[in-house]
């Protein structure tokens, strides 16, 4: 039968075309780039002598002006520590956008966010030389996490900052608190807990206090006035930081135009005027906004409102720069600050920065210590940008080396400045390229590629919905005929010459992105072949939808994973969606039982609610949840009590001494892997355990899964049914082992459930039709079933849709591999099957569902069978499908919703890592049941 590997190779195509669009549209919405390890350094000026170099034999004694004017015609010298130091008082008030800082006296009748801050204007105009009031301009993306990295490091901040150490949140580059606290200097935290995750075990003192209450405006801003106060009469620290969250939570509550908002900002202008009271003279106070908020108080995208926040300096001593530094409101950016604030403290510009130094709001200083900070800060870009393309190829060489020229050129020129003229030319030749450098890694750093996302969302919608008209729509009888015919071949054939005329007119210099290029074409491609096999088929589709119209629990079941797949734009039902699933999963197969009503039927769906229910308390909670989250139970450790530990060896047993008896000889090797994988927690478990023998013995669980694996494929001439069956199992033990003993039962659990919904199946039998029961039994309600009880266990084995939950202590408890040959792929195997396992063991089962009970189905062929089988996996692919296009355009419509980057863009990945498993599980389990099912039918 020709028809039965191209049924394996529409499952590929079809992947392949979700897979694609979802890369396209990922290209095009997730802000990512490569994170470095370098730390700057800075040596003393005291090292140099009169002559310019360092450790130099010349004892003449000279001016620091004069050591810095020698060290400055040397272009190959080192980044010099800043002779002067300042202490700062760093005030973050979130939210803070521009136009609350504005003071109009012609206005008679204010909006409640106006006119509320009068000190900062009143400031500036009365003290012109020690006050400053900027548009403080931040990049996409507007969230407070990202903003924080920004502020720290100089750099533009994405969403995925790809470094070695996936496993923390904590800052992973150089930044202005890792530069002071390295020089033995100290810090002071009060407020946002985001600093404290950030860079934990930095502070010298620290009252961080949790920030995610957005409804309570007032305890976290008087806890830290309860503080502040006392601290700026403190001499034992450099820095202070203090991060203030009642305007950005009256925002999200209230909007900006609520008295609430007028009643926080008027709290914020007393506690600036007691600051500028009793601010000690050696310390510089800046007031800050991380970012803007739209008019309904949201913040998160790129839009003017959400991107233009507010800088107010003052310094007693005065600032530096003329009439034209002093003009109110001209926009500054966000990156500038941790330059500055480096600048302000005598450390060298954090190793990502790419700010430049914002004069203004520095001392008053003599033309040779500016030119020092100017040609740091030019030293430390360079020597970024050279590690950057030393690292990462997201910008081209050719644009790098001309921007490396351009500072090396800069650096060159600092020493010909003498006069305040001359420095002034210098200051706007180097803002303006350091505006260039900024520019490059912005085009590929934090901008949307709208044009790309609506394409991979088009391609997206094609493929489920020609796919979906023919699953639905052509009989299951006329599938054979289909996929016998030349339709296959021709479509793959018409795919290939895509490609060939992409890369031919890539190499003719006609395209730019031949990637993009290759991924639109044979969708657009494949989308018209599916649409020419509709058209070719359409009495036969409008016959079946006119003759048999579905039945009710079939149709709620399509409703139910529609409905689970278009509330995912709301923010909160993505926080809760796991209680949902498991209501949406029990309500379907309800609903299957009620329409059989019989005895058994009911048991079981009893029996399947039982078992939901014991997955509940593996379930935890989200940082988004609040109370749950504050008192420990979203916290995934993964360590086993003696209680847990019980119980995963319990469940374990349980499963393989059930299997053994009933999957003949391949239930030795599940009994093998499961004892070993029972020692591998018993032997390590505690204090005293032995952590070596535990890894070996959970390697040797792994290289009995690994055989078991390979002998699926030896043919007994018995049908698909045990291998299908066995396969289940051996992802089952590759659950237990990557989950933990921890949380290992839930992988049982998980299995159980399975179970009992299969065992629903046969009894969907229809009396005096074979035919139309093997058909009933690849329905849509099985397809959406099965999908929605893969989608469930990934909550129910302890998972969230949230980067920081995730526990990588699954990729070592076989051992550290990065000590082996192959150390990426393995780490990459172990964490995928951790995270994405149950829709992998759901997805190999799924064949299960057209031939599990009835043995009735086999007097009908292998093509029928064949056909149920490819019928039942695209309808299950095709459900994962649907949800990923649902999370795809929820997060172009969110784009700029306050929760994209916490709420939304995860959800949006982890449901690809879903699909890519679903689509890899179902292959599997399609190509197993095509190997196992014999092309012609025995006779008996």
């Amino acid at each position: 039968m020709k028809e039965k590997w191209n049924f394996i190779l529409y499952l590929v195509w079809f992947s392949y075309l979700i897979l694609s669009a979802v890369l396209m549209f990922g290209q095009g919405f997730l802000l990512s780039r490569k994170t470095l390890s370098d730390v700057s350094e800075c040596v003393p000026l005291k090292s140099f002598g009169c002559d310019g170099h360092q450790n130099s034999s010349v004892k003449v004694p000279c001016s620091d002006d004069n050591k810095i004017r020698r060290i400055l015609s040397n272009s190959g010298s080192p980044i010099i520590c800043a002779p002067k130091k300042n202490k700062v008082a760093l005030i973050l008030v979130d939210a803070l956008r521009y136009d609350f800082t504005e003071y109009d006296e012609s206005n008679a009748s204010p909006l409640y966010y106006q006119n509320r801050l009068p000190v900062i204007r009143k400031t500036v105009d009365k003290w012109p030389n020690r006050a400053r009031v900027f548009r403080f301009m931040a990049d996409p993306p507007t969230t407070t996490l990202q903003r924080v990295k920004a502020l720290v490091t100089g750099s533009l901040p994405t969403f995925i900052d790809m470094s070695a150490n996936f496993a923390a949140m904590e800052i992973q580059e150089d930044n202005v608190i890792d530069q002071i606290v390295k020089q033995g200097n100290k810090a002071v935290l009060l407020g946002d807990d985001t600093w404290a995750r950030l860079m934990p075990a930095r502070w010298h003192r620290s009252h961080a206090l949790y920030s995610f209450h957005t409804w309570d405006l007032d305890t976290v801003d008087n806890e830290v006035d309860s503080k502040i106060y006392d601290e700026l009469k403190k001499s034992d620290w450099d820095i202070l930081v203090a991060h203030y969250l009642g305007v950005d939570h009256a925002g999200h509550r209230y909007g900006p135009n609520h008295p609430e908002m007028a009643r926080k900002l008027k709290e914020t202008n007393a506690r600036l005027e007691r600051f500028i009271e009793m601010l000690p003279p050696d310390v510089i106070l800046y007031v800050i906004g991380d970012h803007g908020m739209t008019e309904t108080g949201d913040h998160g995208g790129e839009s003017k409102a959400e991107r233009t926040a507010a800088l107010f300096a003052y310094c007693s001593t005065g600032f530096a720069g003329d009439e034209a530094d002093r003009q109110i409101g001209r926009e500054v950016q966000q990156t500038d600050l941790a330059s500055t604030l480096s600048a302000a403290l005598g450390r060298p510009p954090p190793a990502p920065s790419l700010g430049n130094l914002l004069l203004p709001v520095l001392p008053n200083m003599p033309v040779a210590h500016t030119l020092l900070h100017l040609s740091n800060n030019l030293k430390q870009v360079t020597q970024y940008l050279v590690r950057y393309g030393e690292e990462s190829q997201q910008i081209s060489l050719d644009r790098l080396a001309q921007l490396i020229n351009a500072t090396r050129t800069q650096i060159g020129l600092a020493a010909g400045v003498e006069t305040e003229a001359d420095l002034r030319i210098y200051i706007s030749d180097v803002r303006n390229l350091m505006d260039k450098v900024r520019g490059a890694f912005r085009e590929v750093w934090v901008e949307f590629d709208s044009l790309s996302m609506l394409r991979a969302l088009l391609l997206l919608l094609l493929a489920v919905f020609f796919n979906w008209i023919i699953t639905e729509g052509i009989p299951v009888e006329r599938i054979p005929h289909v996929f016998a015919s030349s339709f296959v071949p021709s479509g793959l054939v018409s795919v290939a010459v895509c490609i060939g005329l992409c890369y031919t007119a890539y190499y003719l210099e006609i395209l730019e992105n031949v990637e993009h290029a290759i991924i639109l074409s044979t969708g657009l491609v494949s989308g018209a072949i599916t649409c020419v096999l509709v058209v070719m088929h359409w009495d036969g589709i409008t016959q079946r939808w006119s003759e048999g119209r579905a039945q009710f629990y079939d149709r709620f079941a399509r409703t139910a994973l529609f409905a689970s797949a278009v509330i995912l734009v709301s923010n909160s039902y993505i926080i809760e969606e796991g209680a949902t699933l498991s209501y949406l999963t029990l309500s379907v197969l309800g609903v299957i039982v009620w329409n059989v009503r019989t005895v058994k039927s009911f048991l079981l769906w009893a029996a399947f609610g039982g078992v939901m229910v014991l997955t509940r308390s593996y379930r935890g909670c989200r940082e988004e949840q609040g109370d749950c989250w504050t008192a420990g139970e979203g916290s995934t450790t993964g360590n086993a009590s003696r209680a847990a530990l019980v119980l995963a060896l319990g469940s374990v047993a349980a499963v393989i001494a059930i299997a053994r008896r009933h999957v003949e000889w391949r239930g030795y090797g599940i009994v093998i892997a499961g004892i070993f994988a029972c020692a591998h927690w018993a032997v390590g478990w505690g204090s005293l355990g032995s952590p070596s023998r535990s890894r070996m013995l959970a390697r040797g669980a792994w290289l009995v899964i690994a055989t078991m694996f390979v002998l699926l494929w030896r043919k007994d001439g018995r049908g698909a049914t045990m291998p299908l069956v066995v396969s289940g199992l051996l992802f089952y033990l590759a659950n237990t082992l990557v989950l933990g003993a921890a949380f290992a039962p839930t992988a049982g659990l998980a299995l159980l459930s399975g179970f009992i919904a299969l065992n629903v199946v046969p009894i969907l039998k229809t009396e005096g039709s074979t035919k139309f029961s093997l058909a009933t039994r690849c329905n849509s309600s099985m397809a959406c079933l099965w999908a929605l009880l893969a989608s469930y266990h990934f909550y129910g084995t302890g998972h969230h849709a949230t980067l920081g939950h995730v526990r990588w202590a699954a990729v070592f408890h076989a051992g550290d591999p990065n000590y082996t040959s192959f150390g990426t792929p393995i780490s990459v195997v172990l964490m995928f099957i951790y995270l994405f396992g149950m829709p992998l063991m759901f997805g190999a089962t799924v064949p299960l569902l057209a031939l599990w009970g009835s043995k009735g189905a086999s007097a009908l062929g292998p093509r029928t069978q064949l056909a149920a089988v490819f019928s039942i996996c695209l309808k299950f692919a095709l459900c994962f499908a649907i949800r990923v296009f649902a999370c795809a355009l929820s997060a172009t419509i969110h784009c700029r919703h306050l929760m994209i980057w916490g709420v939304f863009t995860p959800k949006l990945l982890f449901e690809v890592g879903s699909c890519f498993a679903a689509l890899l599980g179902a292959l599997i389990g399609a190509i197993l049941t095509m190997w196992h099912i014999p092309s012609q039918v025995r006779s008996s």
